[in-house]
């Protein structure tokens, strides 16, 4: 055998022994966690509350810890020009009380 063949065949071994340590390493590197979409759920709702009045809201409930939090809510009523309720919608989640 010629020392040329033994050269390239040994340069293919090596070039593809690269190729696959490269591709185990990539594939070693993704994310094999729990994915954190979905954690997050909102349900809104409304309800008569008396003849000319109205109540609406929503909540959000954490699906890690079961925790739920009421977000908004207001009681609009035909007879009065205020409303009532309160507003967390631009705040985090854990700063809601």
């Amino acid at each position: 055998m010629d020392k040329s063949g033994y050269k390239e065949k040994l340069l293919y071994i090596a070039f593809g022994a690269v190729i696959a340590a490269t591709s185990f390493i990539l594939l070693a590197a993704t994310d094999v966690s729990a994915p954190n979409y979905g954690r997050y759920q909102i349900s809104s709702w409304s309800s008569p509350t008396g003849k000319d009045s109205v109540a609406v809201g929503a909540f959000v409930l954490d699906t890690a810890t079961g925790e739920t939090k009421v977000v908004y809510h207001k009681t609009i009523s035909a007879a009065e020009t205020g409303l009532h309720g309160k507003d967390n919608l631009r705040k985090q989640f854990y700063t809601i009380k």
